[in-house]
């Protein structure tokens, strides 16, 4: 197979978000600065609308041998391992920390592995996506506090490898909503300096997605 006239439109946007996951792990790698940071926080952010930007372009023009496995290969590098290696080189812990960044990225590897080989619901994803648990780690990095961000680590390792229903986010309105707000908290973050803020605006949505799964299970016990 020629890899070349195996790719479609929305492995360009797959091939995006592995690149700009891998770019967040060669910053931080290169520098701690308070700056670098919140840029390899911005790169994973953005990753993550590319990785939301290749399912929308593979619902309308379908998807070609490759996507399903390189999304998932992009997956891990993205929010897996660049989430991970941010919260070592933002806090640089010691060494007998380090397992909690390699059991974030393991269970992100299975959660990966299981989508990929269990039935697809249109509804609902079974544990938390890892997306979702690569910006949930990355944005409480900018909080700067170990003592939050390394429980949080293990307690989205779990959530990934769980069997809780999380939603599938595919409104338009929902996804236009969500996005201004993440260029509101940018914009607080690199123009304004104000971390907080930018983590405050980051860590609702995060909270808010944490939580669907009581929401999901009040409306089916409502029915």
């Amino acid at each position: 197979m020629n890899i070349l006239h195996a790719l479609r439109p929305p492995d360009l946007f797959t091939i995006l978000n592995i690149s700009l996951g891998f770019a967040a792990i060669l910053l931080i790698h290169e520098s701690q600065s308070q700056d670098a940071i919140k840029l390899a926080v911005l790169l994973i952010i953005i990753a993550a609308v590319a990785d939301g930007l290749d399912g929308f372009v593979a619902r309308r023009t379908g998807s070609g041998p490759l996507g399903a496995n390189l999304d998932s290969l992009a997956d891990l590098i993205s929010f897996g391992a660049a989430p991970a290696f941010l919260v070592v080189g933002a806090f640089s812990p010691p060494m007998h920390i380090w397992p909690a960044a390699i059991i974030f990225l393991i269970c992100g590897a299975l959660r990966l592995a299981r989508f990929n080989i269990s039935g697809k619901s249109d509804q609902l994803f079974e544990g938390l996506p890892i997306p979702a648990a690569g910006m949930a780690l990355s944005v409480s990095v900018l909080l700067g506090k170990p003592s939050l961000t390394f429980p949080l680590m293990l307690f989205l390792a779990l959530l990934m490898i769980s069997t809780l229903p999380y939603p599938k986010i595919r409104d338009m309105r929902i996804l236009l909503i969500l996005g201004l707000l993440v260029i509101a908290a940018a914009w607080a973050a690199f123009l304004q300096s104000n971390i907080l803020y930018a983590a405050i605006i980051l860590g609702a949505l995060v909270i808010a997605y944490l939580l669907s799964p009581v929401v999901i299970s009040r409306l089916q016990k409502g029915r």
